[in-house]
């Protein structure tokens, strides 16, 4: 079961009280490889007010928010990959749901992953720094992608980037029997690796191409220049791009992990998602890396996009990714806005 820990020897106790109004609760990851034995201790020592919930399981993580969501904790903090943390975020929102509903609690990430896209977005720093500032630190509301299938997260792409993910997730679970490939993989250098080094050259082989019909399912949407300019409106069912795509990405949030700032115009507009689709020669991609990781690429063959809402249609299976984990296949995508926006905890 698992309960809040509330001394450095690591040992569970149960809260003998409910949690008052402003009480904060940390849920990590036990078994997360960044959660380690030392850190557990930093965390207790860093937060000593925190009910800290040491997860084995994802049974017990769905328990202990529960928990969390049934006693109306103040703000909840996780940790760990953006897989991670999203689905933290989506168990939090549908524990809080199942009860009927009510306010949802802030939410604090830290930077305790490896790609750390919605980290690095809210400005997170030290995790211990972080965790002692929590309780006085601003926030800001962050609005959620709500897959069909129900899922909530703050990114999500198809093409290009599910592939490059797939191989970066091989490489690195390679690199875990050697000490210093580990820490090679958990950095940017790995990732650019499994990229440019190894991925690039299949795609260019391969050059897989999906034709893509999306359709606007949400409000007014809009088509937006190489500046983020708006250059076109369109209506509810308004057929939004129908063409030839080798990757598309989505997101309430700009960045893809290690500061990639693929999605420029993500948190623009509240309330409408940034969705770029690009056709491009793998090899233009990697001579506009640079830019592209500034947020700043600008090329022909690129559509931006601001919706509340959409379905793309595949003329054949594309591999797809759900805040940087591997989701499998599609040949359809239904996206849209959550109904509810989270206070997300900043240090920006």
């Amino acid at each position: 079961m698992a309960t809040p820990q509330r001394s450095p020897d690591l040992t569970l106790v149960e809260a003998a009280q409910p949690a008052p109004a402003r009480r904060t609760a940390v849920v990590l990851n036990a078994n997360a490889k960044r959660v380690t034995e030392k850190v557990r201790r930093e965390v207790l020592r860093a937060a000593p007010d925190a009910d800290v919930f040491f997860t084995e399981d994802l049974e017990q993580a769905k328990f202990a928010i529960r928990r969390i969501a049934d006693q109306g904790y103040h703000t909840v903090v996780t940790g760990g990959g953006d897989g991670t943390v999203a689905n933290t975020i989506d168990m939090i929102c549908s524990a809080i749901d199942a009860s009927g509903g009510g306010p949802r609690p802030r939410i604090g990430v830290l930077k305790l992953g490896t790609g750390n896209a919605v980290a690095d977005f809210l400005g997170a720093r030290d995790y211990r720094d972080d965790l002692r500032d929590m309780a006085h630190a601003p926030s800001r509301a962050v609005h959620l992608l709500r897959l069909e299938d129900g899922r909530r997260t703050t990114f999500a792409g198809f093409g290009w980037d599910a592939f490059i993910l797939n191989n970066y997730d091989r490489l690195k679970t390679a690199s875990e029997r050697f000490g210093a490939t580990r820490a090679v993989f958990k950095t940017v250098f790995g990732y650019l690796l499994a990229g440019v080094g190894w991925s690039v050259p299949e795609l260019v082989l391969r050059r897989p191409r999906w034709k893509v019909r999306i359709v606007n399912t949400g409000g007014i949407g809009f088509r937006l220049d190489q500046e983020g300019r708006v250059i076109e409106r369109f209506a509810p069912g308004a057929v939004v791009y129908d063409g030839w795509a080798q990757m598309a990405c989505m997101g309430t949030t700009p960045f893809y992990g290690f500061k990639f700032r693929i999605m420029p115009f993500a948190d623009k507009t509240p309330g409408l998602f940034h969705l770029r689709v690009l056709d491009m020669h793998p090899v233009a991609a990697v001579r506009h890396l640079r830019d592209a990781w500034r947020g700043t690429m600008k090329h022909p063959r690129i559509c931006d996009l601001q919706l509340s809402g959409c379905r793309l249609e595949f003329d054949h299976p594309a591999p797809f990714q759900v805040a940087g984990d591997a989701a499998g296949h599609r040949t359809t995508l239904s996206v849209g806005i959550d109904d509810q926006p989270i206070e997300c905890v900043r240090f920006d």
